[in-house]
């Protein structure tokens, strides 16, 4: 059972629209701003040496009834995967890192935009085969079995998605081990609310999971919630200074 979302889909993909296969993509671009000219307030520290980021799940950017909503969806969750990359990136001293994406209804007009940004498209469950306790996890509303699947070796370096809090509201019939690492990052991870979209619903119900470093677990409570908080505020001003047209 998945998580409240916009709307239903079949078993069987985890996004929101169906494409057409033979549509070739909107000429749509993602405005970003220049970069801020001052540094960036501090996110928070993590224990983790990254070695790759995994976008799972994020949607066609050319929905088959040309949804407005649908693809600035898509385009947003893509650029708030992307800010969080190159954030660890920064943390990592600039290395690159590589960067998959799984999305069972990409269009080939979609897996040629993703290759022409640098990255790699990679067929179900290739991307979720590659997760390990250094990687970026980014899934948004994604079906119970996804996560599990991703999860299965155990807790990533950062997790986006829905938090442990929202399955455990909900009646499961599933394995009850299933989400067992998202279960350890509840009680042992750092957590914030991810910051949401103004104009949508794109990350509602979404949290950011990430494993603490020892420097930080000498931090005060209050400390600590003031830098999550600030790093809250650095991703969302970045979303909502994009304009997609």
């Amino acid at each position: 059972m998945a998580p409240p979302s916009p709307a239903s889909t079949p078993d069987d993909e985890w996004t929101f629209v169906q494409p057409k296969k033979t549509r070739r993509a909107n000429a749509l671009t993602a405005s970003i701003p220049p970069p801020r000219t001052g540094p960036l307030r501090a996110v928070p520290d993590i224990a983790a040496e990254y070695r790759a980021a995994v976008c799972l799940g994020i949607g066609t950017f050319d929905p088959a009834d040309g949804s407005g909503e649908a693809r600035r969806r898509t385009y947003v969750q893509l650029i708030a995967f992307l800010v969080m990359v190159d954030e660890l990136e920064k943390n990592a001293g600039g290395e690159k890192l590589p960067c998959f994406f799984q999305e069972p209804i990409f269009t080939a007009s979609d897996r040629s935009f993703i290759a022409s940004l640098g990255h790699r498209v990679v067929d179900s469950p290739a991307a979720c085969e590659r997760v390990d306790r250094s990687t970026l996890i980014f899934g948004v509303h994604l079906y119970r079995p996804v996560y599990a699947l991703a999860l299965k070796n155990g807790p990533p370096a950062v997790f986006v998605g829905t938090g442990w809090d929202v399955w455990d509201r909900v009646s499961l019939a599933e394995e009850p081990h299933d989400l067992a690492s998202l279960k350890v990052m509840e009680q042992t991870y750092g957590k914030a609310a991810f910051p949401q979209d103004a104009l949508g619903t794109a990350f509602s119900s979404t949290s950011v999971y990430w494993r603490r470093a020892a420097s930080e677990e000498a931090v005060p409570a209050a400390a600590s919630r003031e830098g999550e908080a600030h790093a809250q505020d650095d991703l969302a001003d970045k979303l909502a200074s994009v304009s997609i047209t």
